[in-house]
């Protein structure tokens, strides 16, 4: 499966040039899979088959179960809420385009379905934020949505890049504006931040934009390349603009890319001369994955994958500047998939996206003892510039090679000293990191094992088994909100 998927995208950069000429640059290219979401459904292929004694019911500690709803249209991504509604994305998975599903929670023990919003043929709807926002252009309940290409065979292109619409009244939203990033993938993470200047409020969208560097520069040569992580002014969301982008390579004189693709340096993540070499583990790939601000909006915390959590000052938004960056020790994994701090900017929590036990049996690989799933890490930003490692955060089973689910870490969200993290399979983990160098869990919650509906997973060569199966976390006032992939919303709140 992999080898595969690596070949088609080798083929698929390779060719971008061919494809596209400098004349007709603003075309999208036909063929650049989703390498990330193959990752999820590659090691799918390695997972179930086994039952734990406790895998048939909801269980946790000091948690309670406030309401639930299973959600039809797809396979779910994350998860976001804003006054009395939640938001649910839609992974690609089958890629039915149905967008974001918007519910109503405000009697959290019987949430409804109310609307959708950028629901587009050929298009997955994985991940969204909605601040509250007040200029002269708009002033209302901003939703952002990152917009991704299926590549479904047969159909005209997804679209890529940035959704904006109104919900301020989330019963009938409003399309607003859209920001194009054509010819990548599209945007694999969104956040939405604030800046305060004076009177004047602006507002901006932080788009993670997978490869986008790699891409860009093979389609429109390497002094016109785009990066990763791209700072989009949204201030006015009818008419969204490109304030600045940062490139590991081009910014950071950091290795990129990956030598997945079958691409020559400086497209295949190789080191300058003098330099590490940062590509690492099953997954080899120096890329942006995820991106979320600091409270003031100051800050950029980008999750580049095999170069760590890299911290980016954004306090000038047409002048994008580098900090610092995580570094990983000697024989890690890699796979930084998420990086928030806390309130405070004093903590920085990386989760690793380590599905390595699962993509090793299903690639017929000896399971290697120490080879674990993804977990927690947590750093000091006393010093923005070298970030400081203080400790690690793991579930037992993620500390394992364990096959019947998946044990990864995947989303992090901090409120006050408390840490919040989506465990896939091990469901919510709820950590005390008042002394951060000693995270102590205190609470979780996992819910019932439900099937893939869809028989997507089934299709990409995994067993029909079913576990829980938590994407997203978002904690609003007493309430968790949670995101199952094959079933939809549970929120949760603690005892």
């Amino acid at each position: 499966m992999r080898a595969l998927k690596s070949l088609a995208i080798g083929v698929a950069l390779g060719g971008l040039l061919i494809m596209q000429s400098a004349a007709s640059g603003a075309e999208r290219s036909e063929r650049v899979p989703d390498v990330l979401s193959s990752r999820l459904t590659d090691a799918a292929a390695g997972v179930g088959g086994g039952s734990r004694p406790e895998s048939g019911k909801a269980a946790g500690q000091h948690t309670r179960l406030l309401g639930k709803l299973g959600i039809p249209g797809g396979l779910h991504g994350d998860v976001w809420s804003h006054g009395d509604f939640a938001y649910i994305g839609t992974w690609s998975g089958p890629c039915p385009g149905t967008g974001v599903k918007i519910i109503d929670v405000s009697d959290p023990a019987a949430p409804q379905a109310v609307a959708t919003a950028a629901g587009y043929p050929n298009t997955s709807a994985e991940d969204m934020q909605v601040i509250s926002v007040a200029t002269e252009s708009f002033t209302g309940d901003l939703l952002a949505v990152g917009l991704q290409n299926c590549f479904l065979e047969g159909e005209p292109p997804g679209l890529t890049g940035v959704d904006l619409w109104d919900v301020s009244d989330p019963t009938s939203p409003s399309r607003l504006g859209f920001f194009d990033v054509a010819p990548t993938d599209g945007v694999h993470e969104v956040s939405l931040t604030k800046q305060v200047v004076g009177d004047t409020e602006r507002v901006f969208a932080l788009a993670a934009v997978p490869f986008s560097e790699v891409v860009t520069s093979l389609a429109f040569g390497p002094e016109a390349a785009v990066g990763d992580f791209q700072l989009v002014d949204v201030t006015d969301p009818a008419n969204p603009t490109l304030a600045d982008d940062w490139g590991a390579g081009k910014d950071g004189n950091l290795p990129f890319g990956s030598p997945l693709f079958g691409l020559p340096a400086s497209f295949d993540c190789s080191p300058a001369a003098g330099q590490p070499d940062l590509c690492r583990g099953h997954f080899p790939a120096v890329f942006a994955h995820s991106t979320s601000p600091s409270g003031d909006g100051a800050r950029a915390y980008v999750a580049y994958w095999d170069a760590g959590g890299v911290v980016l000052d954004i306090s000038t938004p047409e002048d994008v500047q580098f900090v610092g960056r995580t570094l990983y020790p000697a024989g890690s994994e890699g796979d930084t998939h998420s990086a928030v701090d806390n309130a405070a900017g004093t903590i920085l929590v990386t989760t690793d996206e380590d599905f390595s036990p699962g993509e090793r049996k299903a690639a017929g690989e000896p399971k290697i003892v120490g080879d674990t799933w993804g977990f927690a890490r947590i750093w000091s930003l006393a010093d923005p510039a070298a970030p400081d490692h203080l400790s690690d955060f793991a579930t037992p089973h993620s500390l394992t090679n364990k096959t019947d689910a998946f044990y990864s870490a995947h989303n992090p969200e901090i409120r006050g000293t408390t840490l919040y993290l989506s465990w896939y399979s091990d469901g919510l983990r709820v950590v005390d990191i008042s002394n951060p160098a000693a995270p102590r869990e205190i609470a979780s919650f996992r819910p019932p094992p439900t099937r893939d509906p869809t028989g997507a997973f089934v299709g990409f060569g995994a067993r029909d088994a079913p576990f829980p199966f938590v994407w997203g976390v978002h904690v609003d006032g007493d309430r968790i909100y949670l995101s199952d992939i094959n079933f939809g919303l549970y929120i949760v709140g603690l005892t």
